[in-house]
C-alpha cells in the first residue's frame, strides 16, 4: 500500500474522532443495553468465582450459562481485574476502533487513501455501531477478529504468513461467537477464489477454516457440559428453529444491511456498480480511469452478498448477527468512492477542505454527544435509573428481590444486577413460591397491572412499576 498523503492522514484522524466521540455519548452510569448489562455481570462473577470456563448469570435466571462461549468474556475480565469494571466501556472501544483501523487500511490498499477515510467513515457514522461500540458487547472482539481474519484474502492471494495469521485471528473469532466468526473469512476466500477463477486459494482456505475451528471444537469434545448447553441447545436449536426468540425470516440479514447501514449504503451501492461495470457511465465516472479498482470491487462485493446468504442458513436470526459484514459493506462503500475522491481531491487546496470539513464533522459530533445525543437516538433510561433511584440507593448490594411481570422483563433484570448489584427473582405474581431453600425476598418491584396482596407496602411508583416492601 503506498503511503497517505498528509491531507488523507488527518482525514483519518478526525474520522476516527468522529467516531470517538459519537460511541462516548452512551458513557452515563445508565446503560439501556440489557446484553451489555448481562456480560458485565457474567464478567463480575468469573472474577468472583475464580473460574474461566464456568459462566453463571442470576440464581433464577441461568444459573449455569451456556449462551455463549467464556472465551469472548476473557477480554473483558482481564480488564476488569486490573483496572475495575470502569474499563470494560473503554475496552470495547478500543476493540471496535481497531475495526475500524482495519477496515480504512482494507480499502486503502484496494482504493487509495481517501477511500480508506470514506470506508472508517461509513462505518464510524452508522448509529448502530457507534452507539454499541463503547459498551461490553461480543461484538467488540468478535467483529474485530473476523475483519482481521478476512483481510487477507480480500486483498490478494495470501502468503504462507499471511493464510496463518488470518487463520488465528478466525480460530478467535470462532472461540468467541462459533460459526458466526468464521462467516467474513469464509465469504473473503471464496469471493477470491471466484474473481481469480482459481481451485488453490479455495481448497487451502478451506483447510485454514478447519483448523481454525478445531480449538473451539476440541473445547466443546472435551467438556460434556458446554457441548450440551452451547452446541445442541444453542448452536443446532438455532440452526433448526426450535428456539422461539429473534426469528425474523428468511432474508434478515439483508434486509438488516439495507435498513440499518446508514449513512453508508448509497457508497456501498456505488462500490457494486464499480464492481459491476454497470451502468457504464457512472462506472467509469466513479472508478476516474482506475479500471484496475474494479477487481477488489468484486471481490468485496462479493463476499458481502456471500457472507450475508450464510447469516441467512439458521433459522433463528437476530439483527446484529449481521453487524460481522458490515466492515465488509464498509470496504465496498470506500472502494465505491475512493477512486473518484482521489480524482477530485489531487489539487491540494481541495483536500485541505475535505479535511477541513471533517474538522468540522468532529466538532460537531463532540458537541451533540456532550448536549445529549443520546437521549435523541435512544429511549428514556428505565425507572430504577431515574424515578425510584433514590429509593433503590437504600437498598443494599446483595439483596434479593422479587421482579413481577407477566413475561420476564430481561433488561430490568440486568439494570439491577448489573448497576444495583442486586440479586432479582423473576416471577408472574407476587405469591409466586421461590425454589425451595431459597428465603422470601421482602422487597418486591412490581408491574403496575399486576395485584399486591396487603401484606405489602408501597415504598414508590413510576412509570407503570411499583416499589413494594413487606
Amino acid at each position: 500500500m503506498r503511503p497517505s498523503p498528509p491531507d488523507s492522514r488527518l482525514a483519518g484522524v478526525f474520522a476516527l474522532g468522529t467516531f470517538l466521540a459519537l460511541a462516548a455519548c452512551t458513557w452515563v452510569r445508565h446503560s439501556d443495553f440489557g446484553d451489555a448489562q448481562l456480560y458485565r455481570v457474567l464478567v463480575r462473577h468469573l472474577l468472583e468465582d475464580g473460574t474461566w470456563l464456568q459462566l453463571r448469570y442470576l440464581p433464577g435466571v441461568y444459573p449455569r450459562f451456556y449462551e455463549h462461549l467464556p472465551f469472548g468474556l476473557w477480554p473483558y475480565a482481564l480488564a476488569a481485574r486490573a483496572f475495575g469494571e470502569a474499563a470494560l466501556p473503554p475496552l470495547a472501544l478500543l476493540m471496535w476502533t481497531g475495526t475500524l483501523l482495519l477496515v480504512r487500511r482494507g480499502a486503502a490498499q484496494l482504493a487509495g487513501p481517501w477511500g480508506g477515510v470514506a470506508a472508517m467513515l461509513s462505518l464510524a457514522l452508522c448509529d448502530n455501531v457507534f452507539l454499541r461500540a463503547g459498551q461490553p458487547f461480543l461484538d467488540a472482539p468478535l467483529v474485530l477478529l473476523a475483519t482481521a481474519a478476512a483481510l487477507p484474502p480480500l486483498l490478494g492471494v495470501p502468503r504462507a504468513r499471511g493464510w496463518g495469521l488470518a487463520g488465528l485471528c478466525a480460530a478467535g473469532a470462532v472461540a468467541v461467537k462459533g460459526p458466526f466468526g468464521l462467516v467474513p473469512f469464509a465469504a473473503a476466500v471464496l469471493a477470491r477464489a471466484l474473481v481469480e477463477r482459481r481451485w488453490r486459494p479455495l481448497l487451502v482456505g478451506a483447510a485454514v477454516g478447519v483448523l481454525a475451528s478445531l480449538p473451539t471444537l476440541l473445547f466443546l469434545l472435551l467438556s460434556p457440559e458446554w457441548r450440551e448447553g452451547y452446541g445442541r441447545q444453542q448452536l443446532l436449536a438455532s440452526a433448526a428453529g426450535l428456539r422461539t426468540d429473534g426469528r425474523g425470516g428468511p432474508l434478515m440479514p439483508f434486509r438488516t444491511a439495507v435498513s440499518r447501514f446508514w449513512p453508508g449504503l448509497p457508497l456501498a451501492l456505488a462500490g457494486g456498480v464499480v464492481a459491476l461495470g454497470r451502468p457504464r457511465a457512472l462506472a467509469q465516472r466513479l472508478e476516474a480511469g482506475r479500471t484496475e479498482a474494479r477487481g477488489g470491487a468484486r471481490v468485496l462485493l462479493l463476499a458481502v452478498v456471500l457472507a450475508l446468504a450464510a447469516l441467512c442458513l439458521p433459522r433463528r436470526k437476530l439483527w446484529y448477527h449481521a453487524l460481522v459484514a458490515f466492515p465488509l459493506l464498509a470496504m465496498l462503500a470506500g472502494a465505491g468512492v475512493g477512486p473518484w475522491l482521489e480524482r477530485a481531491l489531487a489539487a491540494p487546496q481541495r483536500a485541505r477542505r475535505a479535511v477541513l470539513g471533517l474538522g468540522l464533522l468532529f466538532v460537531l459530533a463532540a458537541g451533540a454527544s456532550l448536549a445529549g445525543l443520546r437521549s435523541v437516538l435512544m429511549s428514556a433510561p428505565c425507572v430504577v435509573s431515574r424515578e425510584l433511584s433514590g429509593a433503590f440507593d437504600r437498598v443494599p448490594a446483595g439483596t434479593a428481590l422479587l421482579v413481577v411481570s407477566e413475561k420476564p422483563d430481561w433488561d430490568m433484570l440486568s439494570t439491577l444486577a448489573a448497576e444495583r448489584r442486586l440479586v432479582p427473582w423473576p416471577v408472574g405474581s407476587i405469591s409466586e413460591p421461590l425454589p425451595t431453600g431459597v428465603e422470601e425476598p421482602r422487597l418486591a418491584l412490581v408491574r403496575a397491572e399486576l395485584p399486591v396482596a396487603a401484606e405489602w407496602t408501597l415504598i414508590a411508583e413510576a412509570r407503570g412499576w411499583r416499589l413494594v416492601q413487606r
